[in-house]
């Protein structure tokens, strides 16, 4: 979470405190996310019997190899969060749950970088680890970028894809910015974290007035914004209780010392719905390893890479390389028009009616007018012309007309046609309660 206000709500009201911004998509209520507490935060019970590993094949230990500021733990401003946390011993079975995805490839990331496994832990504040999170502030995704600092920092946003919430991006980023302010802030890792909260020039400004008065300029000696003064007590406070869990009677899931995804290349756009059924992975969790994607298909400009579980990898991409030869297929944003139907859309783009239907996630053909439909059609130029010719044809005449006879409903010309009521509705503009004039012509779309 970078350069954005934060008020600290009352403790009982909300347990967004527990995280390092407010969020608008991570209910933090104990009716949800905390639901074996009473309304006084108490544990009502432990439903699991889960226990803290000691074994290296989990990535809390892992984590703990790597903790480097334990002399830090003990400090009055630390204690006081972890007490805090202490009241809410199941919060880090939530964490461990929505960060199970993704913590060995984060953790392993900044083991690489020689960094403290405190790092890894900012999520845990920042988001729940979940990349959905998104704040009052417009932060978005497990290291809550505001898109100013994502944009800043080199991550895409655009109306296909938002690389706050891809997991590989977004963590790039997070760790590329973190080494910069450290290398700023002379190696001092509690300085970095309180930039990466508050921004560098406000732990610089903070800095400067405290030379001004001859006063230390460590971490905790500075006058900062609240949020930003209780951030780095925060993060230490979960390191603390990830390191001994069992002295704050606090059990933590397991998280196995093993990769959770793979990536896959896709060369080009792909219906993110096909991929996860051809890659036999619930379409749910998919979409939660590849959140980045705001469409049922995959941006145009990339990234041409998906995530999936390891153990799916290879049908994937059995699956992908039994395409090549296939022409590679684009998608175009389409606004649905009054008189339009699936079937006139799917004649105007040389493409089918089911396949409309797939890629938007349609269980029906009922569309609404304003609405917007990503229409597949294919890009190699064979295909291109035979879609424009049609396009083409279609323009002159996109319709038939019937003219109304005495007797004539509604009903007797859209079956005669072999369309619905609504189909014939909508493309001539009427509601149900219009009459029809003998004598009149009636629009019949095409297809």
């Amino acid at each position: 979470m970078l350069l954005k206000k934060f008020t600290v709500p009352s403790v009982v009201a909300s347990l967004v405190i527990l995280t390092g911004c407010q969020t608008a998509n991570v209910n933090t209520s104990y009716q949800s996310n905390y639901d074996n507490y009473d309304k006084y935060g108490m544990p009502i019970q432990d439903t699991e019997n889960v226990v803290a590993s000691t074994s290296s094949n989990d990535l809390w230990q892992v984590t703990r190899n790597h903790l480097e500021f334990e002399k830090q733990y003990t400090n009055s401003r630390v204690v006081k969060e972890i007490k805090y946390y202490n009241r809410y011993p199941l919060h880090m079975k939530k964490v461990s749950q929505q960060a199970s995805p993704y913590y060995y490839y984060v953790l392993n990331e900044v083991i690489k970088r020689d960094m403290p496994s405190e790092v890894a832990l900012l999520p845990v504040i920042e988001s729940l680890y979940n990349p959905n999170a998104y704040s009052y502030g417009k932060a978005s995704g497990i290291w809550q970028f505001i898109p100013s600092t994502a944009t800043y920092l080199g991550l895409e946003i655009n109306q296909w894809y938002d690389g706050r919430r891809d997991i590989i991006d977004s963590t790039q980023m997070a760790l590329n910015y973190l080494e910069r302010l450290n290398k700023r802030f002379d190696g001092d890792w509690m300085l970095t974290f309180a930039a990466y909260n508050g921004g560098g020039g406000t732990v610089s400004k903070a800095i400067r007035k405290n030379k001004e008065k001859g006063l230390a300029t460590d971490y905790w000696s500075l006058k900062l914004p609240k949020e930003t003064s209780q951030y780095v007590p925060r993060i230490l406070a979960i390191a603390a209780i990830v390191e001994q869990p069992s002295k704050y009677k606090i059990t933590i899931p397991t998280i196995a010392n093993t990769p959770y995804f793979k990536v896959v290349k896709t060369k080009g756009q792909v219906n993110l719905a096909k991929v996860a059924k051809r890659s036999n992975v619930n379409q749910e969790l998919f979409e939660k390893l590849n959140p980045g994607f705001n469409r049922t298909v995959t941006a145009p400009s990339g990234p041409h890479r998906l995530l999936v579980p390891v153990k799916n990898a290879r049908k994937l991409e059995l699956a992908l390389n039994s395409l090549k030869g296939t022409s590679p297929t684009n998608y175009t944003r389409y606004t649905i028009k009054p008189g339009d139907s699936i079937g006139l859309i799917a004649q105007n783009f040389g493409t089918s009616t089911r396949s409309i239907k797939e890629t938007n996630s349609l269980t029906n053909s009922k569309i609404r007018v304003g609405k917007t439909l990503l229409i597949p059609t294919l890009q190699d130029s064979a295909s291109q012309k035979a879609v424009l010719a049609t396009k083409s044809k279609i323009k002159k005449s996109s319709h038939r007309t019937h003219k109304i006879n005495n007797g004539d409903t509604v009903w007797d010309i859209a079956k005669k046609h072999k369309l619905s009521v609504k189909e014939i509705l909508a493309f001539n503009g009427m509601s149900k309660n219009s009459t029809l004039r003998v004598g009149s012509e009636l629009k019949i779309p095409r297809g």
